[in-house]
């Protein structure tokens, strides 16, 4: 079933009309002028420069690409939402865990995700370190493909191909 199958009808989209418009535009004119120039200045940030050293997109599409040429995503288990020019799926590649959790580099610490779930995979995994130590622990004892995960208020699960799910104990046991 496809995202758009799914939802049976689309919600209705919001109504916003301008009451006064010759008002509306006035106040526009008075904030635009009263508004500051949009500034730039240069900072020094951290950069993450070993990425190029591997390649986890061809892997994980090759991981997580089925029989019918459809990338699936491993949250909601669902095709990936749309085909880029190229033809291939596009979905985001989402670290598993921080680089507490894995300091050295491999293509099997990552998730393939539509990008809702990796957004929310983002704010309700990736910034709670309890969840990202929860998380490692039941990939370490998991007996099956899927583990449980919550997003938010959302209890659902992450699906492994047996490869990955392999691979990510070989490097949790390795990291310990």
């Amino acid at each position: 079933m496809t995202r758009s199958v799914a939802r049976k009808q689309s919600p209705v989209f919001p109504s916003k009309p301008v009451a006064n418009p010759v008002r509306r535009e006035e106040r526009i004119h008075e904030q635009i002028s009263e508004a500051p120039d949009r500034e730039y200045e240069i900072r020094d940030r951290s950069v993450r420069i070993t990425s190029d050293a591997i390649d986890p997109v061809t892997w994980l599409r090759n991981q997580y690409t089925n029989d019918e040429n459809q990338m699936i995503c491993q949250i909601c288990k669902e095709e990936m939402p749309f085909r880029k020019r190229d033809g291939t799926h596009y979905f985001e590649k989402t670290e598993i865990l921080s680089r507490e959790f894995f300091p050295k580099e491999h293509e099997a610490q990552y998730l393939a995700l539509c990008p809702i779930c990796a957004a929310k995979y983002k704010e309700f995994i990736k910034t709670d370190e309890q969840e990202m130590s929860g998380i490692m622990d039941t990939i370490t004892t998991a007996t099956t493909q899927e583990i449980p995960v919550s997003l938010g208020n959302e209890r659902t699960s992450i699906r492994f191909v047996e490869t990955h799910l392999h691979d990510l104990k070989t490097i949790i046991r390795s990291v310990k």
